[in-house]
């Protein structure tokens, strides 16, 4: 342990990596379906490893959280002001709702159990999941001008919090969303999927009942004209009676035609069919036995993730841009996946594309570039990122945070971290009216977030040290009980609201409960219990303006504990 310590000391990274290292693969372990995850699997780890008294630079944890809150910023600005219209404010309200019950019983619990600021934050960091707040909260207790080894107490203090009620904080959620707010409600939330799937799909039949898969298969078959069916048939007359599947490629006795709206089909024509598995098939129904023919296609397909950027797109339903493309005579491209935030949207007629939306297109490469133009722009090869625009975009911010207004008297300020969230919000919804700066792609962001924020976690548990254990010896049970009921009624109380005064559908209710308590893992349990991915349409704004409040609110717990 001698040697341990000594080595330690002379290398503190290597407590940093190994807490990482070690974190990340106790996050793995699964018990059932509950898994720690990464971040806090990190800083449980930290805190044993910061026995051995490590001592990291301050300056470390203040990069990686600005690393963290700038991705999670950058993400979510798109969704955060795209759900700042009339359209979402019901979901908003819920979020705003969640928070704000969430913040007073923090404060009333301090006052009540007698925490100070630390172990306030820390409660609030773990039973709602949002380590964003103890970065900011962090931040705004270096301003209070404590002594050195205060300031040590508190964070190590704020780390035993957030340690504490993080389980509850996740596996609190899963199970209320799962089992006890179908039952508040007294609904069946697979038949109310259902239902609402059907809504979405225009009256019609959803092609598989029970779980949506984001992903639709676009696929390529070849077909043998006979003689009794299609034979003598034009392309375009053809291509009328099918629906979502295009002619690509014809051979007429070993030679290439291409499929020219005119061409007349002849008994014997191998043609090649794209588009989805059930139309092409359909398709191939009409026009004769299917055959292998690699020939027939040979032809090039153009996949392209596109980012919504058109204004015009905006709002539309999915059927609304399939009819706009029709019109322009845009045929063989498919729409693949449909993703927001990552996530993926259910692909249904009447689900609405919102700015920052991003679509997997398959087609014809020309065809493909036209579609792209009017929904917004494809995102670029090579996985390149745009680091001049991503670190202009975090000095901005830290000086903004540095920026001190008084009001009555009172310095008020939003700190390093608010101030990098803010330009990240900010910079995140510029890139989608201006793509040509700015690229990150999604897995630039997941690096980002997920390291800035185990790094920032371990760091605290490091620095946390042998204070930890005082820290647990004196409010372990209180801190246990009181993360339960942070957890736990704030949800109650959106339910509620969301249920009798915003008359939110019961699936997007629980996908917005999800969001406003920012925990994924419970919207991928909701999603398996209804066997649909339709509580996502609840998820996505409540997520965004969740992480943005709940951030906040780090100061303001600090100020009023």
């Amino acid at each position: 342990m001698e040697i341990l310590g000594y080595i330690l000391k002379a290398a503190p990274e290597i407590a940093l990596f190994a807490a990482l290292a070690l974190g990340q693969a106790l996050g793995r372990v699964k018990v059932g379906n509950f898994s720690l995850g990464g971040v806090a699997g990190s800083l449980i780890m930290a805190l044993l490893i910061g026995q051995l008294d490590v001592a990291l630079p301050d300056a470390l944890k203040a990069v990686c959280f600005a690393l963290f809150i700038y991705a999670v910023g950058f993400k979510s600005g798109p969704e955060f002001f795209g759900g700042l219209n009339r359209s979402s404010l019901k979901l908003v309200l819920s979020s705003v709702v969640q928070c704000v019950v969430a913040l007073l019983l923090i404060v009333a619990l301090a006052k009540v159990c007698g925490f100070n600021k630390g172990f306030s934050a820390g409660i609030g960091a773990g039973a709602l999941t949002q380590t964003a707040m103890m970065g900011t909260a962090g931040d705004a207790l270096k301003r209070l001008g404590l002594a050195p080894d205060q300031l040590t107490l508190m964070n190590s203090q704020m780390a035993v919090g957030f340690a504490i009620t993080y389980v509850f904080g996740t596996v609190g959620v899963i199970i209320f969303v799962r089992s006890v707010a179908p039952r508040l409600m007294g609904v069946d939330v697979k038949k109310a999927a259902r239902e609402l799937e059907v809504e979405l799909s225009e009256g019609g039949q959803v092609t598989r009942p029970g779980y949506i898969t984001p992903f639709v298969p676009v696929v390529a078959r070849a077909f043998e004209v006979a003689e009794d069916r299609v034979a003598n048939h034009t392309v375009a007359t053809l291509s009328k009676h099918f629906e979502r599947a295009s002619f690509e490629r014809i051979l007429r006795n070993g030679d290439v035609i291409e499929p020219a709206p005119d061409v007349v089909l002849k008994s014997g024509d191998i043609v090649g069919l794209a588009g989805k598995l059930g139309s092409v098939v359909a398709a191939g129904e009409l026009i004769g036995p299917e055959v292998e023919s690699k020939e027939a296609l040979s032809f090039s397909m153009e996949v392209a993730n596109v980012v919504v950027t058109n204004k015009n797109a905006f709002g539309k339903k999915l059927s609304q841009l399939r009819d706009e493309i029709g019109r322009k005579n845009l045929e063989g491209v498919y729409l693949v996946s449909f993703k927001r935030q990552g996530l993926p949207m259910p692909i249904l007629p009447n689900t609405e594309v919102r700015r920052g939306d991003v679509l997997e297109l398959a087609g014809r490469p020309g065809v493909v570039e036209n579609v792209t133009t009017i929904v917004g722009h494809a995102e670029p090869s090579g996985g390149k990122s745009d680091l001049a625009y991503h670190a202009l975009a975090i000095v901005l911010g830290t000086l903004v945070g540095l920026i001190s207004v008084k009001v009555g008297g009172i310095p008020v300020t939003l700190g390093v971290g608010g101030g990098v969230l803010v330009s990240g919000l900010c910079f995140g919804w510029l890139h989608t009216r201006y793509p040509v700066f700015g690229a990150m792609p999604q897995a630039a962001q997941w690096v980002l977030s997920e390291f800035g924020l185990s790094a920032f976690a371990a760091v605290i548990g490091l620095s946390a040290g042998s204070k930890a254990v005082a820290a647990i010896q004196e409010q372990g049970i209180a801190l246990l009980v009181a993360g339960a009921a942070v957890t736990v009624i704030p949800m109650v109380v959106a339910l509620y609201f969301g249920r009798c005064v915003l008359k939110l559908h019961p699936v997007v209710l629980l996908g917005a409960l999800c969001g406003g308590q920012t925990v994924a893992a419970a919207l991928s349990a909701v999603n398996e219990e209804t066997e649909s991915m339709t509580p996502v349409l609840g998820f996505t704004v409540t997520y965004a303006i969740s992480n943005v409040l709940l951030a906040v609110w780090g100061p303001v717990i600090v100020a009023f504990t």
